[in-house]
């Protein structure tokens, strides 16, 4: 792989388009060729690319264009071509077909996609441009989330997929976690099934408190900063939509039916509440007179918005003190022998989704580090791997799955008793991500 001195980025004035440019231009010290649909939109980008890194010193290594006029004369020049244009093949293909009659041998060219096939966009390039052509699937934001999964289809070449790995990691600082190339690859793959089996839940429950109790039964003490269905409100409930039906038409694992998008999305997203980025969806944030905000919840039952309400749920209360004694398996301890249908919940979910990462091992990544780096780093969740070891290893982690009924996967029926299971503690600290 050639050393990457000359970058252009397509989708420029974009969130992840101008956060990822930053980091290329100022870990990379590239020259970085910012296109957008018009000179004005790259120019914004460009600002966005410098509020970003917090650092003036790359706008001088930052060009403006427009895909009409620069597009080719760019790629051309470039090493690496990073493609964050709207997820759709409609618009990714046409754009590739472009790049791949203007690249040279050798430049890497690779796309932000969440969750399309990068062996179907790899097509329109020769075999030297498939050989280049790869998902580099940032979080968003780049500068603070440092997860990269590094997507792979047939038609590369390992000692390049090497290469480049080494570059995001070392000269970019990401966090790379290898994938292979299929739907949602690792992340949002075991993020999105858990966020939307918890919304089909809210919606069981929706006579004891809805989205506002599964939240709370999986809130921080549970490894993981915000709530799954204040996640899914964060990231906007028509990508949430997006993900988990391209999920839900091309897979045929296991948890296939958790993945199809339950009927209180769709009227939500078909009303234009689509979340935080709408002024509201699952919840909404209301301005009195007063100056002061009231939080409100979607009532699944009436269509109304309820009052936030407080639950007063013991083992959760005991739970989260032993986390803010820094007894994290003392916590696991709470949750594995108390009582009452919320704690019934919180088992069910805590296995499931250890179930379902330690179930990919294989078809999406090569190692189990690989799934944790992706929710560790991406989703800031604890890994599945070292909750085992906060629940006291694999005999009791399989016990917890076989009485929640969770299917276990072979990787944990063959693992050995007495012995870590969590293998990236150097890289991260799992217990900082456990939230009292």
């Amino acid at each position: 792989m050639r050393e990457i001195k000359t970058v252009t980025i397509l989708g420029a004035n974009g969130a992840m388009g101008s956060g990822s440019a930053g980091v290329i231009a100022a870990f990379g010290g590239a020259k970085v060729y910012m296109l957008a649909r018009d000179v004005e939109k790259a120019k914004q980008g460009i600002e966005a690319a410098v509020a970003s890194v917090k650092t003036d010193t790359i706008r001088a290594r930052m060009i403006p264009g427009s895909y009409d006029a620069d597009l080719e004369k760019a790629v051309a020049e470039s090493d690496w071509v990073f493609e964050l244009v709207a997820e759709s093949y409609e618009v990714k293909e046409p754009i590739n077909i472009r790049i791949a009659k203007a690249r040279r041998p050798g430049t890497i060219v690779s796309t932000v996609s969440s969750g399309l096939s990068i062996g179907r966009l790899a097509k329109a390039y020769d075999e030297d441009g498939q050989k280049h052509y790869y998902g580099t699937h940032f979080f968003n934001p780049p500068y603070k989330m440092i997860l990269c999964e590094l997507v792979t289809h047939s038609g590369n070449d390992k000692k390049v997929t090497q290469a480049l790995g080494e570059y995001l990691d070392k000269v970019l600082g990401r966090a790379v976690v290898y994938t292979n190339d299929t739907p949602a690859f690792a992340g949002n793959r075991i993020g999105f099934q858990l966020m939307n089996e918890v919304a089909h839940f809210a919606e069981k429950y929706a006579d004891k408190g809805g989205i506002a109790l599964l939240d709370e039964i999986m809130s921080g003490y549970t490894g993981r900063a915000m709530g799954p269905l204040a996640t899914a409100d964060f990231v906007g409930l028509d990508v949430h939509k997006a993900i988990v039906d391209n999920i839900y038409e091309n897979t045929k694992d296991e948890a296939h039916e958790t993945f199809k998008l339950p009927g209180y999305f769709q009227k939500l997203i078909d009303a234009g509440k689509l979340g935080m980025k709408s002024g509201g969806g699952l919840t909404k944030v209301v301005k009195h007179a007063d100056g002061k905000r009231e939080k409100f919840v979607y009532n699944i039952k009436t269509g109304e918005y309820d009052p936030y309400p407080k639950f007063d749920i013991p083992f959760i209360k005991e739970a989260r003190q032993k986390i803010k004694e820094s007894n994290y398996k003392a916590a696991m301890d709470v949750v594995k022998t108390a009582s009452g249908f919320e704690a019934d919940i919180a088992r069910y979910f805590i296995s499931r989704y250890i179930s379902y990462s330690l179930s990919l091992v294989g078809e999406v990544v090569d190692t189990k580090e690989n799934t944790d780096g992706a929710m560790g780093f991406g989703f800031n969740w604890v890994p599945a791997s070292a909750f085992v070891d906060f629940l006291g290893g694999p005999k009791e982690t399989i016990k917890l799955m076989e009485a929640s009924k969770i299917p276990v996967p072979k990787l944990l029926k063959d693992a050995k008793e007495g012995k870590k299971f969590y293998e990236l503690g150097e890289k991260l600290d799992a217990r900082s991500l456990f939230k009292g």
